[in-house]
């Protein structure tokens, strides 16, 4: 087994603080989420109507599309590059975060709303309107928490600091038979009721 492929689990479990220049730390709650799914959540990434689909589309591709600008960082297999893009929904700013960890795919996704006043990281492309609006999977922003449980079903792990974690896991066979083992999670944090920060993250062995 890649010791790849447990990079994204490690970086969600890494506590880091979140912060305008770089993509936001996961909450060490996810790892107590079960996979209670066969299906992932969130495999794909939905700037208006073009996909940026999970383990699939680069990010040289996104950047090319977008015109954002791929930053790196970390060395060896720690390195990841990460794609910065802002935009407006419902009459607030908000930033997506995109990352390729262990290789030039996009395997995680951070959306969230901007703080009152914060202005976007100068390394943040704005998205035109046709690529609006942003969604993980299904999900966005200000999305009620009875409209993701419609969409989604109820989570596998409804945390005490205000996440809900879909966790799926699955076999796939490459095309060469080989048995692959996907997991796929999608986190969505409420605050009174309305989704203001998402991510989603994919890894599959080998």
């Amino acid at each position: 087994m890649r010791f790849a492929f447990f990079l994204p689990i490690l970086a969600l479990v890494s506590g880091a603080a979140s912060a305008a220049g770089g993509p936001a730390g996961y909450p060490a709650t996810l790892m107590d989420a079960p996979a209670t799914l066969t299906e992932p959540p969130a495999p794909f990434v939905r700037l208006g109507k073009p996909v940026v689909t999970l383990e699939k589309t680069t990010l040289e591709d996104v950047a090319l599309r977008t015109g954002g600008m791929r930053l790196s960082e970390g060395r060896g297999i720690f390195r990841r590059d990460i794609l910065c893009l802002a935009g407006t929904e419902g009459g607030r700013p908000m930033r997506l975060w995109l990352i390729a960890t262990d290789g030039p795919r996009v395997s995680e996704a951070q959306l969230e709303w901007m703080a009152e006043g914060e202005k976007p990281d100068p390394v943040c492309r704005s998205l035109s309107p046709e690529r609006l609006p942003v969604r993980l999977g299904k999900v966005g922003l200000g999305m009620t928490k009875e409209a993701v449980l419609e969409l989604l079903g109820p989570a596998s792990l409804d945390a005490a600091d205000g996440w809900h974690y879909w966790f799926s896991q699955r076999f796939l066979r490459n095309e060469r038979n080989f048995q692959m083992l996907e997991l796929n999670w999608l986190g969505v944090r409420f605050e009174d009721g309305r989704a203001v920060r998402l991510f989603s993250s994919q890894a599959t062995n080998p």
